[in-house]
């Protein structure tokens, strides 16, 4: 776990003893972490809900182009994320909503619940136990790793989906240019998103295997919410 996912500085097992006392903030005011990224991963399922509020975009990955939401037109800044850690958009990425948790996979063993051991909350922070006195699970940390077991799979899909727009040939570059109130622009380049012409000019039988695998909703979601990257241009 050399190259960690974006966020995650040391990823550890969750334990129940060495971990006992770790609160999960769950106030308004957590997603501070955040503040310096101006992308976030997306997963498929969650496209849909997801387009009216944040534009979705792709990104050169190693291997395959990764799925982001733009959250913000500055490099390395979000336009999200308020001054004092609040999320100022109305949708929160799932990937934010697990952080500290994930599943961690080892060759030959079933996927392992895992948190960051560097998260800053302690046990005097207000936030919510992940275990109890007596080291039981809280209902906290059963709704968490419900959420982190559902993207662990729906990334799994987006692993598909994004090879079947590669093999497709559906991905084109486009730059964002954007103006600011204060009157800078700038132009936002190495972003990619599904060429509309040539989804429109495919062979049947590619349109049909599109359908089947139940990608055309995502690809048509993450057409629509790229109408928010003014809404971002706004906030940023």
């Amino acid at each position: 776990m050399s190259d960690n996912p974006m966020l995650y500085r040391d990823i550890v097992p969750l334990n129940r003893e060495r971990h006992r006392n770790v609160r999960l903030d769950t106030s308004e005011k957590r997603f501070a972490i955040s503040a310096g990224s101006h992308v976030i991963p997306a997963v498929v399922q969650e496209f849909s809900t997801a387009s009216t509020h944040l534009p979705i975009v792709f990104m050169p990955g190693v291997g395959l182009p990764v799925a982001v939401f733009l959250v913000g037109l500055r490099s390395g800044k979000s336009a999200l994320v308020g001054c004092e850690g609040e999320w100022k958009g109305e949708y929160v990425p799932a990937y934010l909503r697990r952080y500290p948790l994930m599943f961690g996979e080892v060759e030959g063993r079933e996927p392992l619940v895992c948190i960051d051991e560097t998260y800053s909350a302690s046990e005097n922070n207000g936030g919510e136990r992940l275990f109890t006195d007596s080291g039981e699970d809280t209902p906290l940390l059963g709704e968490r790793v419900r959420l982190v077991n559902e993207y662990f799979f729906a990334a799994k899909v987006n692993d598909v989906f994004v090879k079947t727009l590669v093999d497709l040939d559906l991905l084109h570059s486009i730059m964002i240019d954007a103006k600011f109130h204060s009157g800078e622009s700038l132009a936002l380049h190495g972003l990619l998103a599904v060429n509309e012409q040539k989804l429109n000019t495919l062979p049947d039988e590619d349109f049909l295997r599109l359908r089947k695998d139940g990608f055309l909703v995502a690809i048509y979601a993450h057409l629509f919410s790229l109408a928010n990257i003014d809404r971002v241009r706004k906030l940023s």
